[in-house]
């Protein structure tokens, strides 16, 4: 190429052309030869009219500059030409090979297109037949090898087509790879991420002595990473970590599931002169335990992201009931359990029931002798991977067994007996080998009694905890591929006050957790990667160089392409390999005397071809519209005309942008993972062009439902009957009053009017689009219904879901379950134990309750799921006929109808009904209820498939109206 300042052209000989501008100059200005003057005697009549119009004698000054600019832009464009301030004013032809390093590890990842564009502007600076050399820093098995040749051309593809890689950069590892080539650069272009790391200002220095360097450096955006994680039982602490301290700076970190649903948000605020920051979230520990990842808000990246493993998940633990107590609140397991209900998910009963449910975990307090079948039971499901853990007290001082991790003395040691101390004894600090490493030990808790182990030489690998005097607390031992755990104290207050402190709580989940193998430092078992991260920080399936991960390894691997970081799934549970684990990223603040460094506008590269061909291009037509506009080819513009065009023009380009109001803006989660800005100001929603259509204004101001157009003319009659049937029901029967329902087609019509879209789907039926898959997913997020009927209920068998998958895909549907015993939907009207249509005992699937993807807050389901034709039970004709036959006859469809009810006052009321059936118990118990019992009386309950509604309903007073 040929550089012109800060231009470059790649073909330079097309401006020469640009010669030929005076030659055309004198073409568009030459006048046209004058008319020859004949005299007619007929024209004298004609003698002294002044013509109302002139042709000019010389082309008009502003069609000779517009044409004069087409051809310019035009002769210019054609000569490729390139803006790059970076470019050298002299030409680099004859320079040599240029080598392109570029730092393609995680911190690179925020500002990864600033890289990729400085890298490929570089490119314009030397000639087409240039030959080019690619070097990346972030270690790869296929890592293209420098010396390889590359064209111009096939260097910006490629370049083009790098993507961030989710570990960091081995810049030792490429000046190996740079030495083994034997390349010899004429020129090198650094692409540099800025930071220190692996020898940053020794890389740019082997670089600089081996050619002139150019670098542009475009370190990431403060926050840098996430460098580590804190976690207690109802809180935990994101630590983030800034390259430079000065300045007061804020950033926002989001808690998300899994899935990528948010579950909080918290402000993390740097100090001046700090360069850590935490951003703490206090949620409750059974939220808390749904969180799998942290991100920094609008920074894209893995270092960024921090993947939290299953060691603080929810816990299926179970109590081992101990009988009746006649002072329950004083009894150990009130404390257990009031320990555990933040965090787990607590069932009680036997050893027998308890085993076969198989949870994580199975709490003794204080069984001295434990029944010979029972303790076979606890051996075998401690063997299988169980979490037995055990308290002490009088019972278990005087007698044993042989689920304990370590033998003990048959005496217990207290205050005042042979074995005392002269004051109660504190906790020591945990050991760093310890699963309680971390916990902050209150100086206040105090024990006063404990159980004491026979002295050995596998004690002390056996302690997990101390007290101030070096004797154990806490014992474990491993049985198999479980865990038994036995707390020396007791779990109430008698011997130790640990009950009543705040690490009573996180030894139990730190217990329960290690039980599993999950937070213990075991040296045996490998994981293997589940889910890993790509450099912009968004989970992805592993790729065939992800390899295993021995649990021994966990903290001290590096990530790398063998090891990405990611959840990886293994014996105990999940284990999380973080990017930016205890990273310290420092900027490069020196760089060689020789380099010369580029700034962000200069790094940038603008191809200008394209812009002036367009312009060019523009030009020529108008010069067109105004030539047959002067020929009289177009209609006259009229002066009202004119100022309308010209007002509206003003208009258009006068306006100010949406963006240009100030306003706030917020980041939401995108479906990928990652954030996008939106504003939350003010904002003018515009009316829809046009007159809308009569049915969508009656939708909006009177309730109706609506029906999926379908293919099939018949379904969509029947659709329509069996809305209107149970419209009609809803009238006579409740304050409900519908409207004849609306025929919908789910591309164009308003979904959003409509409490109920009822779609029967037809045989064969086409898959929707992705339209209308789209604006189904917008309508049941906002809180709408809707019902899919198969109508399949004559096969025997559950729901058909095959053709459902296909018809629905893409639809975002939460976890599905049949209607459970007792649900909400079975009394929201009538008492129903069933939801029979056209065909009786069909299963009804409704969302999970308490589903991560549940629309709304009240556990309202938005979406259901059946084949009992429903809409054919339902429909009537004009004058109030039924239809269609109904398999049980009248009964049944009686029975369809009092559903239809049902779930329409679910859909409208909600689960309000979960509260309002213990209303008679409550008023019973404040004295308001009948005194002989009545209605609400400890009377026979009313029967099933009766209306609920048709009992006395009660006044906000507690009065019977």
């Amino acid at each position: 190429m040929t550089a012109l300042g800060p231009f470059l052209f790649g073909a330079p000989w097309a401006l020469a052309a640009l010669i030929a501008l005076p030659v055309i100059w004198w073409i568009l200005r030459a006048t046209p030869p004058a008319p020859k003057d004949v005299e007619l005697p007929s024209m004298r009549i004609l003698e002294g009219m002044e013509p109302k119009e002139e042709t000019p004698a010389r082309t008009p000054w502003w069609v000779w500059l517009i044409r004069t600019l087409a051809v310019t832009a035009a002769i210019v464009g054609l000569s490729q030409p390139v803006y790059a301030p970076g470019a050298k004013t002299e030409s680099v032809e004859g320079s040599g090979p240029l080598l392109i390093v570029i730092d393609n590890g995680w911190p690179s990842a925020p500002r990864w297109s600033e890289l990729v564009n400085a890298a490929t502007a570089t490119l314009d600076t030397g000639s087409r037949d240039m030959p080019v050399h690619l070097l990346l820093t972030a270690p790869q098995q296929l890592n293209s090898d420098p010396s390889e040749r590359l064209s111009t051309a096939d260097a910006a593809k490629r370049i083009s087509s790098l993507r961030p890689q989710a570990w960091n950069t081995d810049r030792a590892d490429a000046i190996t790879r740079l030495d083994d080539s034997g390349l010899k650069p004429g020129r090198i272009f650094w692409a540099s991420d800025g930071l220190e790391n692996n020898g940053g200002r020794a890389f740019a220095a082997d670089l600089s002595a081996r050619a002139p360097l150019t670098v542009f450096a475009a370190p990431p955006h403060t926050p840098a990473a996430i460098t580590k994680l804190n976690s207690e039982t109802d809180s935990v602490s994101v630590t983030l970590r800034r390259l430079e301290a000065r300045g007061e700076e804020s950033a926002y970190v989001s808690a998300l599931t899994l899935d990528g649903s948010a579950l909080a948000t918290s402000e993390a605020t740097f100090p001046d002169g700090e360069n850590e920051a935490a951003a703490d979230f206090t949620i409750p520990a059974a939220a808390l335990a749904r969180i799998a990842r942290f991100t920094v808000t609008g920074r894209q990246g893995a270092g960024t992201v921090w993947l939290w493993d299953s060691s603080d998940r929810s816990r299926r633990v179970g109590l081992v009931d101990a009988g009746a107590i006649a002072q329950p609140l004083l009894s150990d397991m009130h404390y257990v359990r009031k320990a555990l209900e933040p965090f787990a998910s607590i069932t009680e009963g036997t050893v027998e029931t308890l085993v076969a449910e198989s949870p994580d975990a199975i709490i003794l307090t204080d069984v001295g002798q434990i029944l010979p079948e029972d303790e076979k039971r606890l051996a075998d499901w401690v063997e299988s991977g169980g979490a037995l853990i055990r308290f002490a007290g009088p019972r278990l001082a005087a007698q044993g067994d042989d689920l304990l991790p370590v033998p003990l003395r048959r005496a217990s040691r207290a205050l005042g007996g042979a074995l005392a101390w002269d004051e109660p004894q504190a906790l020591a600090p945990f050991a760093e080998t310890s699963p309680f490493d971390g916990l902050n030990v209150p100086p206040d808790v105090r024990i006063t009694q404990q159980v004491l182990a026979r002295p050995g030489p596998e004690l002390s690998s056996h302690t997990w905890a101390r007290l101030a005097d070096g004797s154990p607390l806490v014992t474990a031992d491993a049985r198999g591929s479980g865990m038994i755990i036995l707390f020396h104290i007791t779990a109430g207050p008698d011997w130790a006050n640990l009950a009543y402190s705040d690490l009573f709580p996180q030894m139990l989940r730190r217990c329960i957790a290690a039980g599993r193998g999950e937070s213990v430092n075991a040296e045996e078992g490998a994981y293997s990667p589940k889910l890993v991260l790509d450099g912009y920080g968004r989970l992805q399936s592993p790729g065939p160089a992800a390899a295993p991960l021995k649990a021994a390894d966990f903290a001290t691997v590096e990530p790398s392409e063998a090891h990405p970081p990611g959840l990886y799934q293994g014996p105990g549970g999940t284990r999380a390999l973080n990017a930016a684990r205890k990273a310290t990223p420092t900027l490069i603040q020196t760089w060689p005397p020789a380099a010369r460094l580029l700034g962000d506008a200069e790094a940038r590269a603008m191809r200008l071809a394209g812009p002036l061909l367009t312009f060019a291009a523009f030009l020529l037509a108008l010069d067109l519209f105004i030539a047959l506009l002067v020929a009289g080819h177009l209609p006259r513009i009229g002066r009202k005309t004119g100022t309308a065009a010209v007002v509206l023009l003003a208009a258009t380009f006068l306006a100010p942008s949406p963006g240009a109001n100030a306003q706030e803006y917020q980041y939401r989660l995108m479906q990928d993972g990652t954030y996008r800005r939106i504003a939350t100001g003010p904002t003018i929603i515009p009316l829809p062009k046009g007159k809308a259509p009569q049915s969508d204004v009656d939708a909006a101001l009177l309730m109706r439902f609506g029906y999926v157009k379908t293919p099939d003319v018949a379904i969509n009659e029947r659709a329509r009957a069996g809305l209107f049937g149970l419209a009609t029901t809803l009238y006579n029967r409740t304050s409900v009053e519908p409207e004849a329902p609306d025929e919908l087609d789910l591309e164009t019509s308003p979904l959003e009017l409509y409490p109920l879209i009822y779609f029967a789907v037809p045989q064969g039926a086409a898959p929707l689009s992705e339209k209308a898959i789209a604006r189904l997913n917008a309508y049941l997020r906002s809180g709408g219904a809707l019902v899919i009927d198969t109508r399949d209920g004559d096969t025997p068998g559950s729901t058909e879901i095959t053709r459902l998958e296909s018809l629905l895909e893409g639809l975002d549907a939460p976890p599905l379950q049949p209607v459970p015993s007792g649900h909400v939907l079975t009394r929201s009207f009538y008492l129903l134990d069933g939801f029979p249509g056209r065909y009786a005992d069909r299963q009804l699937w409704i969302e999970q309750a308490g589903s991560a993807s549940a629309p709304r807050g009240d556990g309202v389901s938005g979406l259901f799921i059946g084949d009992a034709d429903w809409i054919s039970a339902w429909a009537i004709d004009d004058r109030g006929r039924d239809l269609y036959s109904v398999d049980g006859g009248a009964d049944q469809r009686e029975m369809a109808r009092r559903f239809g009810v049902n779930l329409v006052m679910y859909i409208l009321t909600g689960s309000y009904k979960d509260d309002q059936v213990h209303l008679p118990a409550l008023l019973e118990r404040l004295g308001e209820g009948d005194a002989d019992g009545g209605a609400f009386g400890p009377g026979p309950r009313p029967p099933n498939n009766t209306r609920e509604n048709d009992v006395p309903q009660f006044l906000p007073n507690g009065v019977p109206q």
